[in-house]
């Protein structure tokens, strides 16, 4: 991965259209030109007949955060531009993605909106964690969605937030759909270190007109904690249960565990959980999901690390993912830095052989201190 990233500050006037009020605001900007080269064995994940892509991926971004007064906006524009060895196997893409949020503070909390148009190969890890099996296609996802925060007194927040994701797929095995989805956080501030929290909720899953999916709701009431050991280890535990309609199964148990470590030399994560979460297969599934990462600092110019991730998915096609990578990074120079990685993956999948896959590449990043 060959990365350019710049940053920079800057004070502008902004106006605001509809009173024609201009304010003086400051604006943080970074923009990153991040490109990679990696040869995949079996980016399908097939059974049989397995085939490899040569891939060359750039992914420019440019985030703008600008704050003024009470008021912060966030602003993004990038594009994942993909070209393949083989695009019988794996397209040569253009993906855009968009995002806009815009936030202000207040006495006794808070409030914004978000925005946020993304298109992405059906064989990215974000899709396939909802369960999706499929070929390389198009997904696209727009959400908008708002939140408010409120503090009830000196210790205790509740927190709301809502949004609206529509999904489509160029895929005709996958089912387009709508979820509004609605969460309310009440959190207590038992002492310093220590956080209380309680959580509702509430999702509508709408599938398109003529397909084999039905509507469903989904109820999940879920109690946690955060907590903070020392300043290198901090995590939070949390458990409940979730309900989908229309399935005629009771409700199931859901919750997770979560720690990270960061010392002088070493820093490693666990994350296990069990959630629901909308798919295009149809519906709401049910993940368990394992993920763990360590890092060692050899010395100051050098580092290694593994990270592991299990994924298993219930839905229409079951099934669970496993990935396995190792690396090694090298600084360069104060402006470069080398780092070569390997990553086993492997799909298992109800009455089919498992298949499994190879990718091996060398990043480079070129870093540009802030203007």
């Amino acid at each position: 991965m060959l990365a350019l990233r710049t940053t920079g500050i800057a004070t502008a006037i902004l106006i605001l259209p509809c009173s024609g009020m201009a304010y003086a605001a400051t604006w943080q900007t970074a923009i990153a030109v991040p490109s990679t080269v990696e040869y995949d064995s079996n980016p399908l994940l097939l059974t049989s007949d397995e085939k490899g892509v040569t891939r060359t991926i750039i992914a420019p971004d440019l985030s703008l955060v600008g704050t003024s007064g009470r008021d912060e906006f966030q602003f993004g524009l990038g594009v994942y531009v993909v070209r393949s060895s083989d695009t019988d196997i794996v397209s040569d893409r253009e993906d855009p993605r968009l995002k806009f949020g815009w936030h202000r503070e207040t006495e006794t909390g808070g409030y914004g909106l978000t925005a946020r148009y993304e298109e992405s190969s059906t064989l990215s890890t974000e899709v396939q964690e909802t369960g999706v099996v499929a070929s390389d296609g198009t997904q696209k996802l727009y959400t908008v969605g708002g939140n408010w925060r409120t503090a009830l007194s000196e210790r205790t927040t509740l927190l709301n937030e809502t949004d609206y994701t529509h999904v489509t797929y160029d895929i005709p095995t996958l089912i387009n759909y709508d979820e509004l989805a609605s969460r309310f956080t009440l959190t207590y501030a038992w002492s310093e270190r220590v956080e209380l929290f309680t959580r509702i909720g509430v999702r509508r899953y709408e599938p398109d007109e003529g397909t084999v999916a039905s509507s469903s709701n989904s109820y999940t009431p879920t109690v946690g904690v955060n907590f903070l050991i020392s300043e290198a280890l901090k995590g939070s535990v949390y458990a409940g249960v979730n309900q989908v309609s229309g399935t005629g199964d009771g409700p199931t148990g859901e919750g997770g565990v979560n720690l990270q470590y960061t010392g002088e030399r070493f820093e490693t994560s666990l994350d296990a959980s069990r959630s629901t979460v909308a798919s295009g297969d149809g519906g709401f599934v049910e993940a368990d999901n394992l993920k763990g990462s360590v890092s060692y600092l050899i010395d100051e110019t050098r580092r290694t690390g593994l990270d592991a991730s299990w994924q298993d998915t219930k839905g229409q096609t079951p099934n669970t993912l496993v990935n396995y990578s190792a690396w090694v990074s090298q600084e360069l120079s104060p402006f470069w830095n080398a780092r070569l990685f390997f990553t086993y993956k492997e799909r298992k999948q109800d009455s089919l052989p498992d298949a499994s896959a190879n990718v091996v590449g060398l990043t480079l990043t070129y870093s540009y201190p802030g203007l």
